[in-house]
């Protein structure tokens, strides 16, 4: 199984843990601790960060259910496990936010880095046109977290 798959699916089970459903499971309902602390995820209202266009939200981790092949999804990267982060070390750009027109209110569909892209290439990205969106690979992962905007917006 490739690095970024086992990755995503890791990242939509600790969502699913956490409350936020994309479904039935397809594999253990268990939260990875270490993805947990990767992706900023942990305590009772979890809140991971995300870079939307330069702009550094927190998402908010809700108990909603709803079917992956309803409405529209914003597109959400990530790299792998391996990762650092992009920008500060967030692991999660959106291409859509709070304000924007197409935002469809944290119904995200998850793209991972490819295997063998230099992990430090995006190393001070923090918008999706910092992206070489032919380095991400889609993945079949569903889930929705909406997003908040943070007190002393950069």
């Amino acid at each position: 199984m490739k690095r970024a798959y086992v990755f995503a699916t890791a990242l939509a089970l600790s969502f699913t843990a956490l409350a936020c459903e994309s479904g039935p499971a397809t594999g253990p309902e268990i939260l990875d601790a270490e993805l947990a602390v990767l992706l900023g995820l942990g305590g009772p209202n979890p809140r991971p960060q995300a870079w939307v266009d330069g702009e550094l939200f927190d998402g908010v981790v809700t108990p909603t259910s709803f079917k992956p092949t309803a409405g529209n999804f914003d597109e959400l990267y990530t790299g792998g496990d391996d990762f650092a982060g992009f920008r500060d070390g967030v692991r999660l750009i959106s291409e859509s936010g709070p304000g924007d027109t197409d935002y469809n209110g944290g119904r995200w569909h998850v793209n991972t880095l490819k295997e063998g892209v230099d992990l430090d290439k995006y190393i001070d990205a923090d918008g999706v046109d910092d992206l070489d969106l032919d380095d991400f690979e889609p993945q079949p992962v569903y889930f929705e977290c909406p997003l908040l905007p943070r007190r002393g917006r950069r």
